[in-house]
């Protein structure tokens, strides 16, 4: 039986990946770490609209960040969220390379 945290953490995950742009953002950054220019570019949308929401997948520990130079570099740092998606993208056949997974979900 999954733990009453582990449930509410899928929760909370499946809750802000309900937006199509946190959603197309995760899957891109699953495939590699990116900075913002690269996200929105690859994206085809306003860098403002993915700061914005690199800011909530960010707040909600899903993304981290890391300075290089003037740039952000931006990665999936959950691995609930990584199992959740990295599931989903591969059940509707848009398989992504997913980093490793560190702690199993029980």
């Amino acid at each position: 039986m999954v733990s009453g945290d582990t449930c509410t953490r899928v929760a909370e995950v499946l809750k802000v990946l309900g937006h199509p742009i946190r959603l197309r953002i995760v899957q891109t950054l699953l495939t590699e770490e990116s900075c913002v220019k690269n996200l929105w570019s690859c994206l085809e949308l306003p860098q403002a609209t993915v700061s914005q929401h690199l800011s909530v997948l960010k707040g909600k520990g899903i993304v981290d960040s890391a300075r290089e130079g003037v740039a952000m570099r931006y990665w999936v740092c959950d691995d609930i969220s990584k199992l959740v998606i990295g599931t989903l993208m591969r059940e509707i056949g848009m398989d992504c390379q997913i980093g490793s997974i560190r702690e199993e979900i029980r």
